[in-house]
């Protein structure tokens, strides 16, 4: 996956994608009330290749009303990415999403969070496994990246 189209694949967010499945976009600034966690930059970017890669984006990890884990992901410029309904895997919280533009090209969001806290992790691509879910989640399996980023906590209070 060429480093133009994985830009597009995120340009598209704010674009009102044809398809989402997993999450959803809110408006930035506008994201769901929900009280903070955590937050996190991404850090350590790479490609496909394992070459740097810049990719600037900060992950929230909130709790909304009903005291249900929610992912907020806010990139300047675009809408934000909403993901609920974590699964848990390997003592990590596992956030997934996948994309479908209108010519059936599907990309998986994928963000990892340990469960007792610390540095997460996210992978962007277009090869991965899909596993049964109930309607309207994903349960996937990352295959070769796209590109991957550390998910580091931010240094001041959430």
């Amino acid at each position: 996956m060429s480093r133009a189209w994985v830009g597009l694949a995120f340009l598209s967010l704010g674009c009102g994608s044809p398809s989402l499945t997993g999450g959803e976009t809110a408006p930035s600034g506008r994201e769901p009330p929900a009280r903070r966690i955590a937050s996190f930059l991404t850090t350590g970017c790479v490609d496909s290749a394992g070459g740097p890669l810049t990719h600037r984006a900060r992950v929230f990890l909130t709790e909304d009303a009903a005291k249900r884990r929610v992912l907020v992901v806010a990139r300047a410029s675009q809408d934000s990415l909403v993901l609920r309904d974590p699964r848990s895997e390997a003592k990590e919280s596992v956030f997934q999403a996948i994309l479908e533009d209108t010519a059936g090209v599907r990309v998986l969001h994928d963000y990892r969070l340990p469960e007792q806290g610390g540095a997460g992790r996210m992978a962007i691509t277009t090869s991965f496994t899909e596993s049964p879910a109930k309607p309207g989640q994903v349960s996937a399996q990352v295959g070769r990246l796209a590109f991957a980023c550390r998910l580091t906590p931010e240094e001041r209070a959430p």
